[in-house]
C-alpha cells in the first residue's frame, strides 16, 4: 500500500459508497472520529482493524502489518539514520523473542 492507512480507509469508504456516518457506525466509533482519522488528524486506532477487515472483506493480517509499519514509519521518518534504527529495532525484537522463549520454558 502506497498511501497511509487513513487514506486507504477513505478510499475504501468512497469506493463502496459509504457515508462517514454509516462506516463510523460499522466500526463502532463516532463520525467525527472517523473524519479526523481520514483527514489524518488522528491515528487509526488498532481496535478498529478487525471491524474494518470485516466491513471491507480484507485480510486482518495484512491490515495489522500496514498498521504496525505505519507506526514504525511515524517514529523513524524524522531521523536521518533510518537504517541504523531499523537494525537496532530488529536486534531488540530478536532479544525479546529469546527472552520470551526462555520465560516460556521456565513456566512449563
Amino acid at each position: 500500500m502506497k498511501e497511509t492507512l487513513a487514506e486507504y480507509i477513505h478510499l475504501l469508504r468512497v469506493k463502496n459508497g459509504l457515508t462517514l456516518t454509516k462506516l463510523a457506525a460499522s466500526l463502532d466509533i463516532d463520525q467525527s472520529t472517523l473524519s479526523k482519522i481520514e483527514n489524518q488528524k488522528r491515528s487509526v486506532p488498532k481496535e478498529i482493524l478487525p471491524k474494518l477487515a470485516a466491513v471491507f472483506k480484507l485480510n486482518i493480517e495484512t491490515l495489522e502489518k500496514e498498521y504496525y509499519s505505519e507506526r514504525i514509519a511515524e517514529i523513524i521518518y524524522k531521523n536521518s539514520n533510518t537504517a541504523e534504527l531499523i537494525k537496532l529495532a530488529e536486534e531488540k525484537a530478536k532479544y525479546y523473542r529469546i527472552l520470551r522463549t526462555k520465560q516460556g520454558s521456565l513456566n512449563l
